[in-house]
Parts: structure tokens; C-alpha cells; sequence
């Protein structure tokens, strides 16, 4: 399995791609912008991978996470909305005081691969039609 952590933010993201049974970190933490070119940036850097092998979580933050949410489910990615306490909460536990939005990438999938991670999930998407209808009106740029 495959784990794809975002940070969400206004005009950018910030994501890493970690290995789930070894750790391993594939992509380090690196930054996209918070549009349909930034959103393509990101698929290519796990689209040799196998879909159904992805998790990708983001913490639920509100609006600005929808643009990208809408366009993930439209290509039939799996995405897990975080709820933002957990991953604040798991970055205090492993020592981290500052937020970095790089770093957060990494809580992100430290949060999707640990043993609590049903009870840190708002909701997890599996496709489009799972989706709030409020999505389907979404427009990326």
C-alpha cells in the first residue's frame, strides 16, 4: 500500500508519498499549486503505481481542500478526509511542537497508516458518487 499525505493550503499544497509496509519515503515533501496544472503535477508523481494500491488522505480544512478532493475522486482515487485534531495531535505525540507544512505531509501518513486510524477518518471517498453533491458543481481552474 501505497500512502499519499497532503497538506492543504490557500494557493498551495504540499504532499509526500510514503511506502506503508517499510516506511520508506518514495517522494520527499514538495510543494504543488492548488490548481488543475499543480493537481496534474501531483498524479504524475504516482501514476507508475497501481490506483488501487493508493490511500491519499488531507485534512478536511474546509474549502480549500475541495477543488483537489473533486479532482482525485474524478479519476477514481481513494481519498481519506483527516480530521485536523488527530494529525495535531500525532505531531505532538512524536515530539513535534511547530507547524511545517512539509512535515505535516509525513503526520499525514503517519495518521493513514497507524493502528487509530478508523477513529481519525471524517470520511474516507472511494469514488465520485460517494461524494457530497456539493462537489459535482466544483470548477478547477
Amino acid at each position: 500500500m501505497y500512502l499519499v499525505g497532503i497538506d492543504i493550503g490557500k494557493l498551495k499544497h504540499s504532499f509526500c508519498l510514503l511506502e506503508k509496509e517499510t516506511g520508506e519515503i518514495l517522494v520527499e515533501p514538495v510543494f504543488f499549486e492548488n490548481n488543475r496544472d499543480g493537481f496534474n503535477a501531483l498524479l504524475s508523481s504516482f501514476k507508475h503505481l497501481p490506483q488501487k494500491d493508493i490511500l491519499i488522505g488531507m485534512e478536511d480544512t474546509g474549502h480549500y481542500n475541495l477543488a483537489l478532493l473533486k479532482f482525485l475522486l474524478d479519476r477514481n482515487y481513494q481519498v481519506a478526509l483527516i480530521n485536523p485534531v488527530a494529525t495535531n495531535l500525532t505531531r505532538k505525540m512524536q515530539g513535534g511542537i511547530s507547524k511545517n507544512d512539509k512535515l505535516d505531509t509525513l503526520t499525514i501518513c503517519d495518521v493513514l497508516a497507524s493502528d487509530t486510524f478508523a477513529s481519525s477518518v471524517i470520511f474516507v471517498f472511494k469514488s465520485i458518487t460517494a461524494s457530497p453533491a456539493c462537489l459535482t458543481t466544483l470548477i478547477t481552474s
